[in-house]
């Protein structure tokens, strides 16, 4: 009897187990494996120096670079009206050319100058105004008049032009109030084709929009290039830019006046790092156009000089990592090199994704590091390294165990 007892107990002792044994592995393998969640490696941040940009001390002027409309990196006097003397014949092939396209290599239309056209070099030689010789019946291209007008600084031919597109100088200057305000150039103005008025006037940040849209007209950018011209009947002329080819100088306009002064706006490039960087400026109202020349080349070199280039990253350099508790490991890494030309002082911070993955699960497309350098926010491409894969059916059973305290690793 005794013997018999012993056997039930133990039966239902086993049975006991057998059931305890079920019911926890059904609890360990129903529990829910959390997310494994992902840490951010430390990133220093880069600072790049403050600008030294050298402005002349006397006028006003303005540089900034040439892709960015409204963008100023440093000037004086940005928003006074100031008279700009023969920067405004940029205005006049800009206006011109929106009314008679023209591609860069054509010469476009004939035209014959009457007795007024002929006679209009004599006009401007009594003003003291620069002017290029013309007579009646000379038969010139509208490219060779463009060419005359911004290289040389014809006056005669600013005029010439004006009235060959809109019939009087008066209705080109109508013209180019219109086109002024659908540019949305808000702080220029003009009252002729040649900016011998000083009613004809701007703030230099008006004329860095207008120099960009100069460099983004590829016969003005062309004209203004040119170191000489020759237009047969009525001579060979040096342009009157003596930067231009200078220390990065690329062309744009000089004007002189007694209301203006010297004055000189000017586009300029260079390589930086591999890279080539345009900016445009402008400098007004200097003595003579020696010192306009010289001091634009001195701007133009200092603006180059604060362009840094920051690492923002290496290929194949880990920025986050996950760790499941049961080994399996996965890891963001920049997918190629990265970095950025900057100018001027700015820092750099960092912002990695971490999400969480779920085991087994698949982890988000196409992941990117934003990185924010001064005012500018970039994206950094990142790619994934390693899996976290679902944990094994012993880490399962045994993970509650664990979380009571039971078995440690």
């Amino acid at each position: 009897m005794r013997r018999r007892s012993l056997v039930l107990v133990a039966g239902i002792t086993a049975g006991a187990l057998a059931t305890g044994a079920g019911l926890y592995s059904t609890y360990a393998l129903m529990t829910p494996v959390p997310a494994v969640a992902g840490e951010a490696i430390e990133r220093p941040s880069v600072a790049t120096p403050v600008e030294t940009v050298v402005l002349p001390g006397y006028g006003a002027s303005a540089v900034g670079p040439l892709d960015e409309r409204g963008a100023v990196y440093a000037g004086t006097d940005l928003d006074t009206l100031r008279p700009i003397a023969s920067i405004t014949k940029v205005v006049t092939a800009l206006v011109v050319l929106d009314a008679k396209p023209l591609a860069t290599g054509e010469a476009g239309p004939t035209i014959t100058l009457d007795a007024a056209a002929g006679s209009l070099d004599e006009e401007y030689i009594a003003r003291n105004g620069s002017y290029a010789p013309a007579r009646e019946g000379l038969q010139l291209t509208q490219r060779q008049l463009i060419d005359l007008m911004l290289v040389w600084s014809a006056n005669n031919y600013a005029d010439t032009l004006a009235t060959w597109a809109f019939g009087s100088v008066e209705a080109y200057v109508e013209a180019a109030g219109a086109w002024i305000d659908r540019q949305d150039l808000e702080g220029l103005q003009v009252a002729d084709a040649t900016g011998f008025s000083p009613q004809s006037a701007a703030t230099p940040r008006a004329l860095l929009d207008l120099a960009r849209l100069a460099v983004a007209h590829p016969v003005v950018a062309d004209s203004t290039g040119l170191q000489r011209i020759e237009v047969p009947g009525v001579g060979a002329f040096e342009n009157r830019n003596t930067a231009l080819g200078l220390d990065g100088v690329t062309g744009l306009k000089t004007g002189t006046t007694e209301e203006a002064g010297a004055c000189l706006l000017f586009s300029g490039s260079a390589e930086v790092e591999g890279e080539i960087v345009e900016v445009v400026g402008v400098v007004l109202d200097a003595d003579v156009h020696a010192q306009a020349a010289a001091d634009t080349r001195a701007l133009l070199t200092s603006v180059i000089d604060d362009y840094r280039a920051v690492e923002l990253g290496t290929a194949g350099e880990v920025v986050a990592r996950w760790r499941a508790p049961w080994g399996d490991e996965a890891e963001l890494r920049i997918a190629e090199d990265a970095r950025e030309l900057v100018w001027g002082d700015a820092t750099s911070q960092s912002f990695v994704p971490t999400p969480a993955l779920p085991p087994g699960g698949g982890a988000p497309a196409d992941p990117l590091m934003i990185v924010q350098l001064g005012g500018e926010q970039l994206d950094v491409p990142l790619e994934w390294s390693g899996r976290i894969g679902g944990p094994d059916l012993w880490w399962r059973l045994t993970q509650p165990l664990r979380e009571w305290g039971i078995l440690t690793e």
